[in-house]
C-alpha cells in the first residue's frame, strides 16, 4: 500500500492543530482507559473524582489478492480489506492512589460479516505507589477480560482468546518538568503479564503474553505531543517465533483542546518487524498472525467532576461542624427536659387541693 499520500494527509491536519489549539492542561486517557498516552500508562492517577468518557475510533485499509479461477486456469481478484474499530472507555479517579477504568468495544470489523460484532470487555484498577516530592513515581494495574466477543482473535487486531483473561502490569514515571532541569517532558515505562485464559497454568501457557510499553509526552504550545512503542510478544514460543513476527508498533499522537470543552486525539501506529505472514505460513502455526500495518486513530474525551476532593481543611471545617451540631443537640435536649419538668411542676400546682379558682 502506497503510505506518502497518507503521510501528507496527516501532515496537512496536523499543522493547523498545532498553531491555532488554545491554551489548556490536558489530562491524557489511554484508549482502553486509565491516565497516560495512547496505550502506555502513567503510574498516578487522574485527578480525584473526575470521571473521563473516552471514545477512540481507528481505520485500517489494504489491498489484498485473492486467486480466482479463469478459463482453464487461475487468475486473481483484487480486494480492499476495510478495518474500522471503535473504543470505548471510562475512567474514574477514586483517590490519589487508586483509579478505576472500564474499556468496552461496541464495534469491531470481523472481515467476514457486513456489520461486524461487538468486542471484549475490560475492568482494571491502577494503585499508585506515592513518592511525594520525587520525578519518579510507580503503579500497579490490575486487570480481568471478559469475553464478550462473539469472535475472538479477529484479523488485523492484537491476540485474544475466548476465556476469562487477566493481567498484571508495572507502571513508571520519571516527570522532568518537576526536576532540576525543569524540562517539559514525561518518560513513561510499562512491563506487564496477560493471561490469555486464567483456567490454565500461569506464566508457562503457550498464549501468555509479555506487555511492554516505552513513550514520552511533551507540550508544543498548547498542544501536547506523545511518542511511544508497545509490543504484545508471545513468551513461550521464542522457537516458533522470532521477536518480529510478534505485534510491535511505534505510535504517535497530537491532543489538543476543542469546542466546548472537548479533548480531541488524532494518533498513528506503524507496526515495526517488517513482517506479513502467508496464509500457509499461519496454518502451519497458530501463533503467527497478520496484524495491521498502520493504522490512524481519531478520539475525543469529555471529563465530568462527579465528587470533589477533600482536603486537610475542609476535613478540620466538617469536623469542626459536625461538633457544633452534637453540641447543640445536646443543648436541644436539655431544653426539652426542663420544658417537661416545668410543665409538670404546673399541673402538680393546678392539681393541688386548696387551690384557688382562676
Amino acid at each position: 500500500m502506497h503510505m506518502q499520500p497518507l503521510k501528507s494527509i496527516l501532515l496537512l491536519a496536523i499543522i493547523p492543530v498545532i498553531l491555532l489549539a488554545p491554551a489548556a492542561g490536558l489530562t491524557q486517557v489511554t484508549l482502553s482507559g486509565g491516565k497516560g498516552q495512547l496505550r502506555a500508562l502513567d503510574a498516578d492517577p487522574v485527578p480525584t473524582g473526575q470521571l473521563y468518557i473516552n471514545g477512540l475510533y481507528s481505520l485500517y485499509l489494504e489491498k489484498i489478492t485473492t486467486p480466482v479461477p479463469v478459463g482453464a486456469g487461475i487468475g486473481e481478484r483484487e480486494e480492499l480489506a476495510v478495518d474500522h474499530t471503535l473504543n470505548i472507555a471510562l475512567t474514574l479517579g477514586l483517590s490519589r492512589s487508586f483509579e478505576l477504568m472500564l474499556h468496552a468495544v461496541p464495534y469491531q470489523d470481523n472481515q467476514r460479516d457486513l456489520f461486524g460484532p461487538i468486542g471484549d470487555t475490560r475492568i482494571g484498577v491502577k494503585f499508585h505507589l506515592p513518592n511525594r516530592g520525587s520525578i519518579f513515581q510507580t503503579g500497579l494495574l490490575g486487570y480481568v477480560r471478559l469475553p464478550t466477543a462473539p469472535m475472538h482473535n479477529i484479523p488485523y487486531e492484537g491476540y485474544s482468546a475466548d476465556a476469562y483473561s487477566w493481567g498484571l502490569t508495572g507502571l513508571a514515571s520519571l516527570d522532568l518538568r518537576s526536576s532540576s532541569l525543569a524540562l517539559p517532558v514525561k518518560f513513561l515505562a510499562n512491563i506487564g503479564y496477560q493471561d490469555q485464559d486464567w483456567s490454565d497454568r500461569y506464566f508457562s501457557a503457550d498464549y501468555d503474553q509479555l506487555l511492554v510499553a516505552l513513550g514520552f509526552k511533551f507540550p508544543i504550545r498548547a498542544t501536547l505531543l506523545y511518542v511511544e512503542t508497545s509490543g504484545e510478544i508471545f513468551i513461550n514460543q521464542g522457537e516458533s517465533l522470532s521477536l518480529r513476527q510478534n505485534l510491535l508498533r511505534f505510535s504517535s499522537g497530537l491532543r489538543f483542546l476543542g469546542p466546548a470543552q472537548l479533548v480531541f486525539d488524532v494518533a498513528a501506529d506503524v507496526r515495526l518487524g517488517n513482517y506479513t505472514p502467508s496464509a500457509a505460513e499461519m496454518a502451519a502455526n497458530p501463533f503467527l498472525k497478520r496484524y495491521a500495518d498502520w493504522k490512524v486513530l481519531f478520539g475525543v474525551t469529555h471529563r465530568i467532576q462527579l465528587f470533589e476532593q477533600a482536603t486537610e481543611q475542609d476535613r478540620v471545617r466538617s469536623e469542626r461542624r459536625a461538633e457544633e451540631e452534637k453540641k447543640n443537640e445536646e443543648i436541644r435536649k436539655q431544653r426539652e427536659q426542663v420544658n417537661r419538668e416545668l410543665e409538670e411542676l404546673r399541673k402538680k400546682i393546678e392539681n393541688s387541693p386548696g387551690q384557688p379558682p382562676q
